[in-house]
């Protein structure tokens, strides 16, 4: 009992030995990552809507739980794709994972589905999650004025939404309240929902039981052009409004959300004035792993270290 209470440093080495033990070194400075799980962040349509955090931290066999969690990273929100329905929270994890261990907090947010709440409350829910996340940031190792809002497919569209309506006080629960997202990353979402059967594709997009009929309210997206283009992020851009840098990826073989999508916010966002890049993955499909590779994941993490560099 005499190293009760003793530390990592200063507790000594095991003097037991047998001939032939092999020796190889520990690395106490690496990094791993606590879950936080199903943690609540609000209740809506009365539902109970969650955030999963990946938070980075030091080797708790080496250092004090306060050490442990005593650091403060940036943050980057992460928007489920699911066509808007109900969403696979663990799709995405692996490679989020990649993000945790380089140093950011990581939060998966859910969102209400269609069948429950219909558009804009996944783009209502999206800005509540970053201002929970911005306001608990010490319970997380967050630093607040470094977060981030990135989604694929229908969680892309979401987050495009976010991006250009942040500034305007639109499609928000809250219009008053800022949420000082300092760069957005969009993988394949939609933007024109009235045009995706304009390009090759494998699904109708514009039958009523269509992802983009059932999250206008189970309409043919045709029969509702003015909720169709506020559903369209291009239809909120104008030169006069500061936006955030966004990054678009989207594969070039994508059959569920043409690559044509991202190429019309892209040059809407060009037009304006505003920092976009869109990388074409060629040969890349709907996100999987063909399109999340060690090249994509480098490209990514560049623009948020860019991004977020000084807060």
């Amino acid at each position: 009992m005499e190293y009760e209470g003793c530390g990592h440093q200063d507790f000594p080495h095991s003097t037991a030995w047998a001939d032939g033990i092999e020796v190889m070194d520990a690395d106490p400075g690496a990094r791993n990552v606590f879950v936080h799980l199903n943690v609540a962040y609000a209740v809506r349509s009365g539902r109970e809507l969650r955030v999963h955090v990946i938070q980075p931290c030091l080797d708790s066999t080496v250092v004090t739980w306060e050490e442990m969690v005593s650091e403060r990273f940036p943050c980057v929100a992460f928007v489920q794709g699911s066509a808007w329905g109900e969403q696979p929270m663990g799709a995405m994890l692996e490679f989020w994972c990649r993000f945790a261990r380089r140093g950011y907090v990581v939060a998966l947010v859910e969102y209400r589905p269609s069948d429950i709440a219909p558009f804009p409350a996944q783009v209502e829910d999206a800005k509540t999650a970053v201002r929970w996340l911005s306001a608990h940031h010490a319970s997380f190792g967050i630093d607040p004025t470094r977060i981030a809002l990135a989604g694929d497919s229908s969680g892309g569209h979401t987050v495009l939404l976010v991006h250009a309506t942040e500034a305007l006080g639109k499609l928000d629960d809250e219009p008053d309240a800022p949420l000082d997202v300092k760069v957005y990353v969009d993988f394949y979402g939609p933007t024109r929902l009235d045009l995706m059967n304009d390009e090759p594709t494998t699904m109708d997009h514009l039958s009523p039981e269509s992802p983009e009929g059932r999250l206008l309210g189970g309409v043919d997206p045709r029969s509702v052009p003015e909720l169709v283009e506020r559903a369209d992020p291009g239809h909120w851009v104008s030169p006069d409004q500061p936006l955030a840098p966004l990054l678009m990826v989207h594969g070039s073989k994508d059959r569920l959300v043409p690559f044509a999508q991202s190429v019309e916010h892209y040059r809407t966002l060009r037009a304006a004035g505003h920092p976009v890049r869109l990388i074409q993955v060629r040969d890349a499909g709907h996100g999987g792993p063909t399109l999340f590779t060690p090249e994509v994941t480098e490209a990514v993490a560049l623009f948020l270290r860019h991004a977020l560099a000084n807060g």
